[in-house]
């Protein structure tokens, strides 16, 4: 086996990828009977779309109307609803060639003023001949509509829920990675190294928290590494590849956080000043419903002389000023946020608070390096 052969191979899955729609056949079926009714009949039509984010609703509606070759105006609904005027130059559009419409997020919609905009898309697909779908994430959509509009929204509707077990969802990944009918089919030591890839042990996470859009994003990273980096034999080894691989599967983790590798690379004193700032906000509550719960620069300070006086005393300071330093520096790094407000004019009195999920930045301790004992210290979370 030759990494061009390989290479070859995985650049012919990655022009497959796009078209490839795992697990929705059923769906796809719907929509497809849909658009031949529809074709065949050329009468007005509505539908919604119902299913999740990312969970393959307009990919199964341009793979089939591309069938058809029939094109697809997409209009998208937070447009709608934020400007009177868009809507009102969409309602006076005559025919203009389009024939099949998709309002994205028509869940925008819901609000009795924005409602007036669903009866127009409605009665437009009889005058002229539409057939319109409506993507909608929750279930009770047609339930939450006035009775003007519920009257005139069909009660066609297709389901994007997929069910599928942890074996299925590992079937899609070699599905995505040799599609069948390609003549990557065909290569048996193609098959044999994506065999040997054993992703059935790194795909758990993904299986649990996302959907198939990321497992698809995954191949994506995969065959361009095949196809495209590994084109020189004298690096084309096992353990190189599972060193590429274990960086786009870290990096694709629902726990990974970029910020997490900026905080990585900062000095012992500024990943300590970071993590007082995280420890101190574990307990503190908000000033209001709106608000994320912060604290003073000077509060911060004094959080790290505990530390020091406590665990480490390498690490102390003359004056707070270096810790002040240290503040404005995670800030400029995006790691923290800030008070800029102009009636800030003691620096001990600016607020600051965390612009990273505080569980990612709790999970990443451990990750960080730090000495036994300020990584005990900051594991021990304020009572």
């Amino acid at each position: 086996m030759t990494s061009e052969s390989i290479a070859a191979n995985a650049r012919i899955a990655l022009e497959h990828l796009n078209d490839q729609i795992i697990g929705l056949t059923e769906q796809e079926r719907q929509i497809e009977n849909i658009v031949c009714d529809f074709l065949r009949s050329k009468d007005g039509k509505c539908c919604l779309l119902e299913g999740k984010r990312n969970s393959g609703r307009e990919s199964v509606l341009r793979k089939v109307l591309h069938k058809y070759h029939k094109n697809l105006r997409v209009i998208k609904a937070g447009f709608v609803a934020a400007d009177p005027t868009y809507q009102h130059n969409l309602a006076k559009e005559e025919n203009d060639g389009y024939s099949v419409f998709l309002v994205r997020d028509a869940d925008k919609l819901l609000s009795p003023q924005q409602q007036k905009f669903l009866y127009t898309m409605v009665d437009k697909a009889t005058d002229h001949s539409w057939l319109v779908f409506f993507s909608v994430s929750r279930q009770d959509f047609a339930q939450n509509l006035q009775k003007q509009a519920t009257s005139r929204i069909p009660k066609v509707q297709v389901s994007f829920k997929s069910t599928f077990n942890y074996e299925e969802y590992c079937s899609a990944m070699t599905q995505l990675l040799i599609p069948p009918g390609s003549a990557c089919e065909e290569d048996d030591p193609y098959k044999e190294f994506i065999s040997n890839l054993e992703y059935k042990k790194w795909l758990k996470p993904f299986f649990e928290l996302k959907p198939f859009v990321t497992l698809k994003q995954i191949a994506a990273q995969l065959l361009m590494l095949f196809g495209y980096y590994f084109n020189d034999e004298t690096i084309w080894n096992t353990d190189e590849i599972q060193r590429e691989i274990k960086i786009i599967i870290d990096r694709a983790n629902p726990s990974f956080s970029g910020e997490i590798l900026l905080l990585n690379d900062q000095t012992l004193r500024a990943q300590c000043v970071f993590l007082c700032v995280w420890r101190l906000l574990q307990n503190k509550s908000s000033d209001g419903p709106l608000i994320t719960p912060r604290i003073t620069y000077r509060t911060v300070f004094l959080e790290f002389k505990k530390l020091v006086h406590t665990v480490y005393t390498s690490l102390d300071v003359i004056s707070d000023i270096y810790v002040f330093r240290e503040l404005d520096h995670l800030v400029k790094m995006g790691l923290l946020r800030a008070d800029e407000s102009a009636n800030v004019t003691n620096t001990s009195f600016r607020k600051v608070w965390l612009s990273i999920n505080d569980k990612i930045v709790k999970d990443s301790i451990q990750k960080l390096q730090l000495p036994s004992v300020v990584c005990d210290f900051f594991e021990t979370v304020l009572k």
